[in-house]
């Protein structure tokens, strides 16, 4: 019996296994198989491949204890080895407690700096160094060394797998795919010079030692015997042109090194001549086998015969460089959109709302929003209200999570709808709309991207948006005082004592000793003038859909700290934080974030007497409201935000505004009919434009009366309970400055 048992447990743990197996193989992304670290299993995956240039990267990492009896503590650290060049992120680390039998997936989120590393994932396991995993995706975030400060980068666009990604990237692109895609190989030549050219077709660079291929078709299939290959590289000898009738047969294999090749100003162009073909040709296939995908970049295709020649419609390839553009086209990057394929199916996508933060726009599915999970969807609908724009390919159903508030726009193929600062774009023909209609969407998503390049790009200017002490002069007066004193005492004034006493010797003593109490009375000087107590100044934009009881804000925070703080920085953790600082080559400091409790900012974001900045994004559930009573005609507000409304437009259904000044937290208010003209009805979107992500709450009557819209309010608080202090327990209440400005969506029941 007992070795029944073991039999039927042996069997079990093989089922058990496989189908382990098989789960990780459709597991979320790019990934590489499992490394074993004894009992520990490590698995690192990508939602994607690709540039990203804002927002947070997310590494997922699958872990699994093996043993059955003993628990361990796993220690994941990102890069394993950092060359910390310029702002930089050097380590990225969680600590996870795996119980026996457990597995877990954990996420490790890379904020906007790049993190220059070897791309290993270092992994500890009861605190000792067992080795390192590859990433995928490694060093692809916020690192374009062609860029210092925010850059002038592509917009990103992140498409389901279930959607004809190429057709999806020529409605963002004009009717072409992205740069570098296989659609830029279609028509008459166009590249603009030699080399790297966002208008010619390129395998993806980082994928060496693959076979790559190119198919062309022309949509009038004619008898040919010559083919012209026009490239903006020298093309590589290895490989074949292939042609293929319409019978679907291939005609001719003819060797890529057979062509003669000729340069000119913009490329090189490559013909074949061979005897005229026994019937039409409709596909022109380019087998490139291993070549270096560096080497390969065909500009167009022209097939050539007795009835003159014809140029390429459509086009087909093994892969593109679409997702390096940015970083191989800087100059050409506003024009195009990149385009970002998901490497898993949504059932598996994130449910952390940062892991979208990186894309401008998302590209869904009607049938991925029907099977979205609830964490999934509940992840978007933050991403939404947080200023994503989400598109619906082929339909127009929404999910009630992504609680949509006016119709931004009418089109012809569809609608966009405001969703908190957000966009959700509907249209049954997606792939096939107008170019009016798609040029509207491709502005959307422009606008997108140049607010997140519009962003203060290092301290200073971030200080002129956001200033957090009203002077960072240094005192310079005082210091010289103190420095010419020391020059008069350590020079005459000692010579002349040490002469008089004839203790000439002793210099060597009170030298030093009249440097010690120099530094020691400008210490003290500094400590007089500013104190050790950290400065810090909180503003920002919150939607608050008091119905959905979910809040999104847009906002910054400053910090200006006398010392270093010990303890770091702490954000909460569905907090996305951009430090406004220089990115690039160069100047600058590595730094640390440590995920295992919260988001901790540990070192290198904060130096004594230098003010840092970062802006801020969050979507969350909150609670806080105002409740509007009407008692016997008289109306009146209660304030639940959480602090004193300074000042308060509130709108009825009817569009009747009336104002309230000067309101405690959890006390009453008047309402009285306001004067504001009313303009029109743009919404919180349009309120973040008019006063900006650091608004300091002095808002124009204008700004109000055009983004106000019915049964909605716009406050202006003395405080900000949206967004924390990341000092923490390091922060004083009296040396903190915060506002904020609320738009705020009533349900009906709160009027009453």
């Amino acid at each position: 019996m007992k070795k029944e048992e073991c039999r039927n447990k042996k069997r079990v743990r093989r089922v058990l296994k496989f189908f382990f197996i098989l789960h990780s193989t459709f597991f979320l992304s790019v990934g590489h198989a499992a490394e074993e670290f004894g009992d520990i299993s490590v698995e690192p995956h990508a939602m994607f491949t690709g540039n990203t240039f804002h927002g947070y990267a997310e590494m997922r990492v699958a872990l699994e204890n093996r043993s059955h009896t003993k628990a361990h503590s796993v220690t994941l650290t990102y890069p394993h080895n950092s060359y910390n060049n310029g702002n930089s992120i050097s380590r990225l680390a969680r600590t996870v407690k795996l119980p026996p039998d457990a597995r877990e997936i954990v996420s490790l989120l890379q904020p906007a700096l790049p993190a220059q590393g070897d791309g290993n994932l270092r992994v500890e396991v009861d605190g000792h160094h067992e080795g390192e995993v590859r990433v995928p995706n490694a060093n692809n975030h916020c690192n374009d060394g062609y860029s210092y400060g925010r850059g002038n980068h592509s917009p990103t666009v992140f498409v389901s797998r279930s959607l004809d990604f190429d057709a999806v990237g020529k409605t963002f692109n004009s009717g072409k795919g992205g740069a570098f895609t296989a659609a830029m190989a279609t028509g008459v030549p166009d590249a603009s010079g030699s080399g790297y050219q966002p208008n010619a077709w390129m395998p993806d660079t980082r994928r060496a030692g693959v076979a790559n291929w190119l198919e062309l078709d022309y949509a009038t299939p004619e008898i040919i015997d010559h083919v012209s290959l026009h490239n903006s590289m020298s093309a590589p000898t290895s490989g074949s042109v292939i042609l293929i009738g319409i019978s679907g047969t291939n005609l001719v294999s003819i060797p890529l090194s057979s062509g003669r090749i000729s340069s000119h100003g913009s490329g090189w162009i490559s013909e074949f001549s061979f005897p005229a073909t026994t019937e039409p040709v409709k596909t022109v296939k380019l087998d490139f086998a291993k070549a270096p995908p560096y080497n390969i970049a065909v500009d167009a295709v022209e097939t050539s015969g007795t009835n003159g020649s014809r140029w390429a419609t459509d086009a087909r390839a093994s892969s593109d460089n679409n997702a390096s553009a940015a970083s191989y086209a800087p100059g050409s990057a506003a024009d195009v959109i990149a385009t970002l394929r998901a490497e898993s199916p949504t059932a598996e996508w994130s449910e952390n709302w940062l892991a979208y933060t990186p894309f401008d726009a998302i590209v869904l599915s009607p049938a991925d929003v029907n099977t979205l999970p609830s964490g999934v969807t509940s992840a978007l609908a933050d991403y939404l209200y947080a200023g994503g724009n989400i598109f619906i390919a082929g339909g127009n159903r929404l999910p009630a999570a992504w609680h949509t508030t006016t119709t931004k726009m009418v089109i012809a193929d569809g609608r966009i709808a405001e969703a908190g600062f957000g966009n959700v774009f509907a249209a049954e023909h997606f792939t096939a709309m107008t170019q009016t209609s798609a040029q509207k969407i491709r502005d959307v998503v422009r606008e997108t991207a140049r607010y997140w390049q519009s962003l203060p790009s290092d301290s200073s200017a971030a200080n002129a948006v956001l200033p957090v002490v009203e002077s960072l002069k240094i005192p310079t007066r005082g210091i010289v005082v103190i420095m010419l004193a020391f020059i008069i005492v350590i020079g005459p004034v000692n010579i002349f004592l040490l002469n008089r006493r004839q203790r000439r010797t002793w210099m060597l003593w009170t030298i030093p000793a009249i440097s010690i109490v120099t530094t020691l009375i400008v210490f003290a000087y500094s400590l007089l003038r500013e104190g050790i107590t950290p400065d810090t100044r909180i503003a920002g934009v919150t939607f608050l859909d008091q119905a959905a009881h979910h809040a999104a804000t847009i906002g910054a925070e400053g910090f200006y700290c006398p010392l270093t703080p010990s303890g770091g920085l702490t954000f909460e953790s569905a907090t996305e934080a951009t430090p406004l600082v220089t990115t690039g080559y160069g100047s600058g400091s590595s730094r640390e974030v440590d995920w295992t409790q919260s988001q901790h900012f540990t070192r290198g974001w904060i130096s004594s007497r230098v003010p840092a900045h970062f802006h801020l994004r969050k979507s969350e559930t909150r609670r806080e409201r105002i409740q509007v009573l009407n008692e016997n005609g008289k109306m009146e507000i209660v304030n639940s935000l959480g602090a004193p409304i300074k000042t308060l437009w509130f709108a009825d259904e009817k569009m009747n505004v009336y104002e309230a000044h000067n309101i405690a937290a959890g006390q009453k208010g008047g309402l009285l009919a306001s004067a504001l003209k009313v303009a029109s009805k743009s919404g919180p979107e349009g309120l973040l434009r008019t006063i900006g992500f650091a608004s300091h709450g002095d808002l124009p009557e204008d700004g109000i009366g055009k983004n106000i819209f019915p049964n909605s309010y716009i406050a202006v608080l003395e405080g900000n309970p949206f967004i924390e202090n990341a000092l923490g327990t390091a922060s004083v209440p009296k040396r903190t400055k915060s506002s904020a400005v609320v738009f705020g969506i009533l349900e009906a029941s709160e009027t009453k």
